[in-house]
């Protein structure tokens, strides 16, 4: 089964927060990037061999928090386990503490994709059988659009396995306080690195593809920024909190997708 394994870094503060990593190969140089289904691109981090790579173009890109700009290069390869890319164009993040190479849908897009968090690995281009398929929407970025539901409210989501918390958009959460607990404040980095204070809440009743979530965090922010950029707003990021409650298939090709069952489902979600 050609499978990558998955670095699961869980965040001190809060249990259910967690970064999820794979290690890979660009040239003979090993990076550890985050597996990131929210990114369009895939970005690397300036160091001394990325440095030597000349200057292809600029990308600009909004995160939740914050525009950016990077200058881009042309990586030789990536290699991650059974994943290998020919040459691809990467965007270059400054080097510092928040920043971290990131594995974006330009090099993912192309395939079937299970992610067993059960098992913290992700399966390339295998179908699981006895599952029925949904119709999997995308954007021109190929985002991964869901809907999750609640008796009162339905929301158009983005499967974002680079997030670390899942983040609902403020003007969902106005008109669906009802939905929501208020839990603590705490900070929240997007993918160019800014930061940005947030209330954390619980979130209660919501299914995906019919499958009920239990109660779990969220974090209410302002997405109007980054929605502004999309051609499908986003009500919600579904980040770790909700995602390792279950594992998912994605046949991005095919535009197809399925949650699947863990095999242990007694996860308790405090």
């Amino acid at each position: 089964m050609p499978e990558i394994p998955l670095i699961i870094e869980i965040d001190a503060d809060d249990q259910q927060c967690t970064i999820v990593f794979v290690d890979a190969f660009v040239a003979d140089q090993t990076y550890r990037f985050i597996l990131d289904t929210g990114a369009s691109r895939t970005q690397v981090v300036a160091d001394d061999y990325i440095n030597t790579l000349e200057k292809v173009g600029e990308h600009r890109s909004r995160g939740v928090f914050a525009l950016s700009s990077q200058r881009t290069v042309l990586l030789p390869n990536i290699a991650i386990g059974p994943l290998e890319s020919g040459a691809i164009v990467a965007s270059v993040a400054p080097r510092s503490e928040s920043m971290h190479p990131l594995i974006g849908m330009d090099l993912l897009y192309r395939h079937r994709l299970h992610f067993l968090f059960d098992r913290e690995v992700l399966v390339i281009d295998e179908t699981p059988l006895g599952y029925v398929f949904n119709s999997l929407a995308l954007d021109d970025a190929n985002h991964l659009y869901l809907e999750a539901r609640w008796p009162t409210a339905t929301a158009s989501c983005v499967w974002d396995s680079g997030a670390g918390m899942s983040i609902v958009d403020e003007a969902f959460w106005s008109t669906n306080r009802n939905l929501f607990t208020t839990i603590e404040d705490s900070i929240g980095v997007d993918a160019s690195g800014a930061q940005r204070s947030s209330t954390t809440y619980e979130v209660s009743d919501m299914t995906i593809g019919g499958r009920r979530f239990a109660p779990h965090h969220v974090a209410v922010v302002d997405l109007s920024s980054a929605n502004s950029t999309l051609d499908t707003p986003m009500d919600m990021i579904l980040g770790y909190p909700t995602l390792r409650q279950y594992n998912w298939f994605f046949d991005v090709p095919q535009r197809l997708w399925s949650i699947t069952e863990r095999d242990n489902m007694s996860l308790n979600v405090d």
